[in-house]
């Protein structure tokens, strides 16, 4: 089972990371988390961010893009509204 945000020390919670550092401190990954707001019973919202950018780094925006539809049209990702937002952000 996968650690959650909640049991992450609050100086590694991408939030509250944001708040006490600034965004400069973020990775990427973090700030994408931040706007996936959510994760999945698999996995947190920064682990799913990792994968959507090294899906990008790998295979470009619109294999991402082809990605994210999979996984929503698969009810793997309980967060639908959230897709545009992701594929915009790319």
């Amino acid at each position: 089972m996968p650690i959650k945000m909640k049991e992450l020390p609050i100086s590694e919670r991408p939030y509250e990371k944001l708040e006490l550092y600034g965004e400069e401190k973020l990775s990427n990954s973090e700030l994408l988390a931040i706007i996936i707001k959510t994760g999945t019973k698999k996995d947190t919202a920064v682990t799913l961010a990792q994968k959507v950018l090294e899906l990008r780094k790998r295979r470009g925006t619109k294999t991402v893009a082809k990605y994210i539809t999979k996984r929503i049209n698969e009810n793997s990702w309980d967060w639908k509204s959230k897709s545009n937002t992701i594929k915009s952000s790319m």
